[in-house]
Parts: structure tokens; sequence; C-alpha cells
């Protein structure tokens, strides 16, 4: 009788219905990468299927940032103080979450935005809103005009000792401004410690042009039209999602 109310009330449109979020999998862990200073890889990115991939990630003994948008990927890491991007999957990742999205549902609105706390509100209001289950962990993307941005690609240096004090010392700070950008990231209530940090519920990279670099979103503020994209069952969405996502563009 339980199970049949339910569904009569779902069907009623008393009970929200979500879509399908795609499974988020993860390897590697932040809090073994901060206080165990476990920087070993943890997976391989040419063991992984690359077909509609999307991740997020920190290379193997911290020696640069990680984002793969629709299996393009781009590795940015730090060379004799310059910053270079590899297009390969030649690395390894010390953290690495990913999920398969085939297919992308777009929102546009006019927001600005001040900051990473902004922004995370954001992502989880439009996402409950366009069905996404915000219980449960969900990649997204946007695209949005920045006025100033910080992001940071990490290069620790061989025979430094790791802790916890000194995991940002060779964090390599780098700024952005008055220019489009790609956001890439995962939303995920229940994973501090794991892919978030203790305090935040994303994991976010930015994607530049000019040069072409990723690294991980510090602090961000934007103004006018911001387009999140999140995972949709709709296969009409593909079209819109891939002329959006070519990393070409950036």
């Amino acid at each position: 009788m339980r199970l049949l109310l339910l569904s009569l009330l779902g069907i009623l449109g008393v009970l929200p219905i979500f879509a399908q979020n795609p499974e988020v999998k993860s390897s590697g862990e932040l809090r073994k990468i901060i206080h165990d200073a476990d920087l070993s890889a943890k997976i391989k990115l040419d063991t992984i299927q690359r077909e509609n991939l999307f991740a997020v990630g920190v290379v193997d003994s911290l020696r640069g940032q990680i984002s793969i948008v629709n299996g393009k990927s781009l590795t940015s890491s730090i060379k004799d103080t310059y910053i270079t991007t590899d297009t390969t999957l030649n690395h390894g990742a010390a953290m690495l979450v990913y999920a398969y999205v085939k297919n992308w549902k777009v929102v546009t609105i006019e927001q600005d935005i001040n900051n990473l706390e902004e922004l995370e509100l954001l992502v989880k209001r439009l996402a409950s809103e366009n069905g996404i289950d915000v219980n449960k962990p969900f990649p997204f993307m946007a695209r949005t005009w920045t006025k100033n941005m910080n992001y940071h690609v990490i290069d620790w240096q061989s025979g430094i000792e790791h802790t916890a004090d000194t995991h940002r010392q060779f964090a390599h700070e780098l700024w952005h401004s008055a220019a489009m950008v790609m956001i890439t990231g995962f939303y995920s209530e229940n994973h501090q410690g794991i892919f978030t940090e203790y305090n935040k519920k994303m994991i976010v990279n930015a994607i530049t042009s000019g040069p072409m670099t990723c690294g991980q979103l510090e602090t961000i503020e934007t103004f006018g039209k911001i387009a999140i994209y999140f995972p949709d069952n709709e296969a009409i969405s593909k079209s819109i999602a891939v002329e959006a996502i070519k990393l070409e563009e950036y």
C-alpha cells in the first residue's frame, strides 16, 4: 500500500521527480593527501574509458592539475616558473573524481557572482530546480565572463616534507580577468575530505584560453550571463553541449 501511495504521489506531482544522477567515482582521498602525505598515483588517466569522460583532479606527487571534459584532457603543470598544458593522458592522479556524461542541459541566467560561496549556492539551487538530486554528488560546468579570478597549479618540490601546514607551499597562484572562462567541477553534500575540502561542497577547476590552462579555482567574480550545464538524460541536449564544451574554443 505504501509503495502504491508513493507512486501515486509521484504521478500527481506531490513528490519531486529527479533525473538520474550519473555515477560519480573517485580515486584517492584529499584528506590522505593533506594529512598523510600520500601523494602517490591512485589511477592512471590512460586506463580510464575516454568517451564522455568528465573529471577533475591533481597529478601524482602534486605536480599539476587535471581537467577532462567530454574525453578531452588538460593537465597543467609548472616548468621553470612557467605554466604548461599537456593534452595527453600520460599522467597519474593522486586524486581524481570523475563521471561519464553523454548529454548536458544548459541553464542560462543573468546573475553576478562575487565569490565561490555564491557560486556553490547557485549551482545547488539551479540543479535542484532542473531535476538533479542534490543529496547525491553530480558534475557540472559553467561558462561566464569573469571580472577577476584566482586559481592555482600545484608544483610540489621533491625532497620537501609534505604536511597539512605546508600543503599550499608550492601552489602557484594565477590571476585571470576580463575574459570568458569555463568552470568544471563536482558538487557533493557528503564528500568533504574525499574530494572536497572540509568547509566546501564543491571541487572546482577553471579552464582559460590564451594560453590554455587549467587549475583549481580559489576566488571568482563574474558579471552578466552565466551558463551552467547539468547532466541530462534528454538526447536532444547533446548537440547543444558539444558546441559549448569544445576545448578548442579556449
